[in-house]
C-alpha cells in the first residue's frame, strides 16, 4: 500500500518554492535545492511546521497544557447544507424538493446523505459538469475538436478507469458527448499518429498549445499534471552560476547553447528551467498548427532577424536524450505517457485537483490553491490503490467529515 510518506517524497514543488519561482519569472538564480524549504512537492505542502511532530504547540501533549480549540473544533456536522452543496457541485442544480425530504425523514442521515451523492454521480448532469471541469482543468475547450480531450477525461471518470488511460489509452481517445441521449460516442483522433497515448497525442491539445520551440505544450503537461511550475527539479547541492545558482540536477552544459544560449547566466540561470524542458520538447516537435503529426518539424525558434523551424539540435547536444525526469529517460510519447502513469507525482496532483474542486478552491497552481499532504494524503493514497478510479475518490471526497463539516 502506498502512505503518505511515500506520497510526500514523490511530489513535485511545493508552495514556498512555487511563489518563489513565480515571482522571479520561474527561470531563477537563486532557488535552494529540492526540500530546501520544507515543503511538499506537486503544490501540496508536506505541512511541517510548529506542533506537526509534536514537539511544540499542538503536538503529543507529553509534559504540556492541552491545545488551544481551534476553528475546527467548533464545527458540526449539517447533512442539510452538504447536500444543496453536493448537488449544485455535481449537477449544476439544486436538490429537488423530493430528494431534501426523503434526506428529512430517514432514520439516518448520513445513509440518506450518501444515497443522494451517489444519484448525483450517476446524473447525466454529472456527466456535462465533469466535461466542463476537465475543460477548466485542461485549459482547452470551445470546438468539436478541443472538446475531445476534456471529453476523454470526463468519460474515464464516468466509467471507473485508471487515471492512467489519460496518457496511456491507444484507441477512443477522442470522444464526443451526445447530450440529446446522455451518451458518450466512441471516436479515434486521426490526425497522422501511429500509436497514440492518450492526452499526449491528442489533437486539441497539440493545436491549443502549439508555440515557439513547443515550450507550451511541454509546460502544459508539466503544470496540469504534475501541479507546478518549472523548474521542475532539484539538485541537493546547488552550483553558482553566473548571477544565481544552477539547480537542476543534469549536467549544466547538457542542453543547448546555440541558435538560443539555455546556458546563458548573465542575468537569470535559465538553465534550472530549460534542463528538463529542452529534454521534453524534442517529442512535440512534429505536430503542426492543427494538431496533425508530420514528417518534420513544425514548430519555430524564434531567431533573429528570421525565425527558423525547430530541430532537435536547437534544444540538445548530438548524445543527449530526451527523458521525463533524470533517471526516467523516454523517447517517444507513448514512454512519455508510461512514465506519468508512473509517476505518483502525477496521482498526488489529479488528487488534489479533485480536493480543490470538491471545495472550491482556485487553480492549484495559477492560483497558487496548494494543498496541505495532511489533508490529500488520504486520496492520493485511495486512488493509487484502488485502480486508479478518480470518480471513488471524488464520492469519498464529497462523504467526508470536510465536506460535510460546517
Amino acid at each position: 500500500m502506498k502512505t503518505l510518506q511515500t506520497m510526500r517524497t514523490v511530489v513535485g514543488m511545493g508552495a514556498l518554492t512555487l511563489l518563489i519561482a513565480v515571482g522571479a519569472g520561474a527561470c531563477t538564480g537563486n532557488l535552494g535545492g529540492q526540500g530546501a524549504d520544507g515543503s511538499g512537492p506537486g503544490g501540496i505542502g508536506d505541512g511541517d511546521g510548529p506542533g506537526s511532530d509534536g514537539d511544540g504547540p499542538g503536538g503529543d501533549g507529553d509534559g504540556g497544557a492541552a491545545p488551544e480549540p481551534t476553528i475546527l473544533d467548533e464545527r458540526v456536522t449539517d447533512y442539510y447544507e452538504a447536500l444543496r452543496l453536493a448537488a449544485v457541485k455535481l449537477t449544476d442544480a439544486p436538490p429537488t424538493l423530493e430528494q431534501i425530504r426523503s434526506l428529512e425523514t430517514a432514520d439516518d442521515p448520513e445513509a440518506a446523505y450518501e444515497t443522494l451523492v451517489d444519484e448525483f454521480l450517476d446524473s447525466p448532469r454529472f456527466h456535462r459538469r465533469m466535461i466542463r471541469f476537465w475543460r477548466d482543468t485542461f485549459r482547452l475547450g470551445g470546438d468539436a475538436t478541443l472538446d475531445t480531450g476534456p471529453v476523454f477525461a470526463a468519460r474515464l471518470m464516468d466509467e471507473g478507469r485508471p487515471y492512467t488511460d489519460l496518457f496511456t489509452a491507444t484507441e477512443n481517445t477522442c470522444p464526443s458527448y451526445d447530450q440529446g441521449n446522455d451518451a458518450f460516442v466512441d471516436g479515434d483522433c486521426d490526425n497522422g499518429v501511429d500509436v497514440h497515448a492518450g492526452l499526449l497525442t491528442n489533437p486539441g491539445v497539440q493545436s491549443h498549445f502549439y508555440a515557439n520551440m513547443a515550450f507550451r505544450r511541454v509546460r502544459w503537461v508539466q503544470e496540469i499534471f504534475a501541479c507546478s511550475k518549472f523548474p521542475a527539479e532539484y539538485r541537493e547541492d546547488p552550483e553558482d552560476r553566473g548571477n544565481g545558482q544552477y539547480t537542476a540536477p543534469w549536467d549544466f552544459e547538457t542542453i543547448a547553447a546555440a541558435p538560443i544560449d539555455f546556458l546563458d547566466t548573465s542575468s537569470v540561470v535559465c538553465a534550472n528551467c530549460h534542463a528538463t524542458m529542452n529534454r521534453l520538447a524534442p517529442l512535440f516537435l512534429n505536430f503542426d498548427e492543427n494538431g496533425m503529426l508530420q514528417a518534420e518539424g513544425q514548430v519555430m525558434t524564434p531567431t533573429a532577424p528570421d525565425p527558423t523551424v525547430t530541430t532537435r539540435d536547437h534544444l540538445l547536444p548530438d548524445g543527449v536524450g530526451t527523458a521525463w525526469r533524470r533517471g526516467v529517460e523516454v523517447s517517444t510519447l507513448p514512454e512519455l505517457g508510461a512514465a506519468l502513469a508512473d509517476d505518483d507525482t502525477v496521482a498526488a496532483c489529479l488528487s488534489a485537483r479533485l480536493w480543490n474542486f470538491t471545495m472550491s478552491k482556485e487553480d492549484i497552481v495559477s492560483g497558487l490553491a496548494v494543498v496541505p499532504a495532511e489533508v490529500v494524503g488520504p486520496y492520493v493514497t485511495e486512488l493509487l490503490n484502488n485502480g486508479g478510479d478518480m470518480r471513488a475518490v471524488l464520492r469519498a471526497m464529497l462523504l467526508s467529515e470536510d465536506f460535510v463539516s460546517f
